[in-house]
């Protein structure tokens, strides 16, 4: 599994729920099976879809919030 930040692409040997327990939930969330996201790191929303939310990350980076996860971001977000 690779981890990809603003300083570069690393490989991590951790699967997905080891770094979720581990990194501080109010910071880092869960967005899909495959991804989890720095909520420091998101400039815009788009809940324009039904029942999906549309992330843009510094940099452009857009990530889609799988619909299984989206109640957890609107409460990790208070929306």
């Amino acid at each position: 599994m690779s981890c990809q930040t603003a300083g570069g692409v690393y490989a991590v040997r951790q699967r997905l729920y080891e770094l979720e327990e581990r990194l501080d939930r109010h910071t880092f969330v869960r967005i899909s099976q495959s991804e989890i996201v720095n909520l420091r790191k998101v400039t815009a929303l788009d809940l324009a879809l039904t029942g999906t939310i549309r992330m843009t990350l510094t940099g452009g980076t857009v990530c889609w919030v799988s619909r299984r996860y989206v109640k957890k971001i609107k409460e990790a977000l208070g929306l």
